[in-house]
């Protein structure tokens, strides 16, 4: 979302040597150069050249976009609308999620990932933390070995977990025991 733009100049000044990595839009490439004049205003209201941090790679076939998320030291969740298929498809590499949880559902998916998970310190509530947050990773080797520890411990919730079928069998027996009654009711 555009009013979330300077969290990666912001980054890119505290970090550095860092680069964004982003997919272009797949239906038009419209959308992606809107996108890429976004940046270019964000980057250069800090004095900084988009140009020089941020890589727009092609739509990619999920396998290819696994491939090069592994190729990626941190994910940031998008604010605002949750990567959660990103989120998900970087399980497979251990590497620790940033998010910022936002107040509809669409911007929580990430967050419930990683709290399921157990790996809550990078789960944030505002862009400052945010951007402190992915600074920490970037900065602090010792921290993101960690978080990648944590990530690869406990991904295993999420791909195990079957709270959900359980769930949606249990409602299903409820529904077609209580129809059962009803029709023999009807028939008494």
């Amino acid at each position: 979302m555009p009013q979330f733009d300077e969290v990666f100049p912001r980054i890119a000044c505290d970090l550095g040597d860092c680069q964004f990595v982003f997919i272009e839009y797949p239906k038009g490439a419209h959308v992606t150069n809107l996108f890429k004049t976004r940046l270019d205003k964000a980057f250069a209201a800090f004095g900084l050249r988009a140009t020089d941090y941020c890589v727009i790679l092609p739509f990619l076939s999920t396998h290819r976009f696994v491939a090069a998320i592994g190729q990626c030291d941190i994910v940031l969740d998008s604010v605002g609308w949750s990567g959660c298929n990103s989120t998900l498809e970087s399980l497979h590499h251990d590497l620790p999620i940033v998010t910022m949880t936002g107040p509809l559902m669409r911007g929580r998916h990430s967050t419930a990932i990683l709290k399921m998970m157990r790996v809550e310190e990078t789960i944030t509530y505002t862009i400052d933390a945010y951007v402190s947050t992915a600074t920490r990773l970037g900065r602090d080797m010792a921290w993101r070995v960690a978080i990648k520890n944590k990530v690869s411990a406990g991904k295993h919730r999420i791909y195990r977990d079957s709270s959900c079928i359980d769930a949606l069998q249990e409602f299903l027996f409820r529904v077609v025991r209580q129809e059962t009654s009803k029709q023999l009711i009807d028939l008494a």
